[in-house]
């Protein structure tokens, strides 16, 4: 099949890669390099989030998220299974979350559990959620039930967004950077995370889209009440999805790429009508989706499959076919972009603001610093032993054995900031 590879880098400039080299150990090269470092040292080296390089992966099953009632009316828990690169990289890492496909009416999370170890092993954090499925069969879909399916859909991908970010900010189990958190998914999936990036509270849906989404709790949802944290997110992977309005692309909004087949008769690749909802609805795809975001400014790749009037083809052959590989290996290389990007704006941040590192240093066990929002502390073989959100300025140690430990700390303004602290 012919390929088609549009790329537009829209307002972001910069080099691709910044030319650090990773280290084979994060302990190692903390103890080798001066005590207070940023962890951008740790990415872009150009392998890195681009070339698998863990062939073992962990994972952590069954993870409830959220809840909330379906079309139905049955109440439904939401969980996730979340796939994680090796400890050894435990920090600040990027988190891809994804949905699987199955026209709102079927389908399960498991069904992405492979696009998760491609990304995982190559030190993404990766997450398969659940979302409601339409379940009222004993109703006529029509397409305001077509649209309420979707937003259901988009409101459950909100709440996973905000329980990392939650997770982040307390327990830290999983070592998330929640500035470098994109979403995606496959068809459905994908139409889910592209609604829940690009329709926001300001763009105008229509009175029933406007009403189905107030109906679902307004913009944000209610599948979980952890509002303080916000579902913003830094990139879209769109694997043959699509948006209601191209129109809600803004300029300001997150870079966007797409894969899709050009003949789709399922979602389209420009504006047409789909059956993926379970009856026929005007929505514009990839190819749409691609050109608005690239008129509004913002950065986009798309990659079609010339001729093909399949249905996410490229994923079926599986790994190892040249389509799959073009897939992953595009998607990583684009989302590595965005995260070199983000850290290079993070690095001349820190260059105009005041460390934010903690002091004396060797210590007794108190430690004081400065505009400190969260702090977590390791030991050196990667265990957190304590977790400081007092947003206060000072922190008491006393409590562990004399060693050496690792101190994350985050500011008010979320600038990362990595210390080895000596503890007598």
């Amino acid at each position: 099949m012919n390929l088609i590879n549009v790329y537009s880098r829209g307002m972001l400039n910069g080099n691709l890669h910044s030319g650090f080299v990773l280290k084979s150990s994060f302990i190692l090269l903390l103890l080798l390099t001066c005590s207070t470092l940023t962890f951008s040292q740790q990415h872009c080296d150009g392998t890195r989030y681009v070339n698998p390089i863990f062939s073992s992966i962990d994972s952590t099953l069954n993870i409830k998220f959220g809840e909330n009632f379906t079309i139905a009316g049955s109440q439904r828990e939401l969980f996730m299974d979340i796939y994680t690169p090796p400890a050894e990289f435990f920090f600040a890492r990027p988190l891809i979350i994804l949905a699987h496909g199955g026209s709102f009416l079927s389908g399960n999370r498991k069904q992405v559990r492979q696009l998760c170890l491609e990304y995982a092993g190559r030190g993404y954090v990766a997450a398969t959620i659940d979302y409601r499925l339409f379940d009222a069969f004993a109703l006529e879909i029509d397409s305001n039930l077509a649209f309420d399916a979707a937003i259901k859909a988009t409101m459950d991908m909100k709440a996973a967004i905000r329980w990392f970010k939650e997770n982040a900010a307390g327990a830290n189990d999983y070592g998330i950077d929640t500035n470098i958190v994109f979403i995606g998914g496959v068809s459905a999936g994908a139409i889910a995370a592209d609604h829940c990036a690009y329709l926001d509270a300001d763009d105008d849906g229509g009175i029933t889209l406007d009403s189905i989404i107030n109906a679902n709790g307004g913009i944000r949802g209610n599948s979980s009440s952890n509002f303080q944290f916000s579902e913003k997110v830094a990139g879209v992977l769109n694997f043959s999805g699509a948006l209601k309005n191209v129109a809600w692309i803004s300029s300001d909004e997150p870079p966007l790429f797409s894969m899709h087949d050009q003949f789709d008769g399922i979602v389209p690749y420009g504006t047409a009508i789909t059956t993926e909802f379970g009856t026929p609805i005007q929505i514009s795809g990839s190819r749409a989706m691609h050109q608005e975001a690239v008129n509004k400014g913002v950065r986009s790749q798309l990659i079609t499959i010339g001729g093909s009037s399949g249905h996410v083809s490229y994923f079926i052959g599986g790994p190892n076919t040249a389509n799959y590989n073009l897939a992953i290996d595009s998607s990583s290389l684009f989302l590595e972009y965005i995260i070199c990007d983000r850290i290079s704006a993070t690095q001349n941040l820190e260059q105009n603001q005041e460390s934010i590192g903690w002091w004396p240093n060797p210590t007794h066990g108190a430690l004081y610093s400065r505009e400190v929002a969260t702090a977590h502390v390791f030991d050196l073989e990667g265990r957190m032993v304590f977790a400081y959100n007092n947003a206060s300025e000072r922190m008491n140690l006393d409590f562990l054995n004399a060693g050496i430990y690792i101190i994350e700390s985050v500011n008010n303004d979320g600038v990362h900031t990595v210390q080895k602290i000596v503890l007598q």
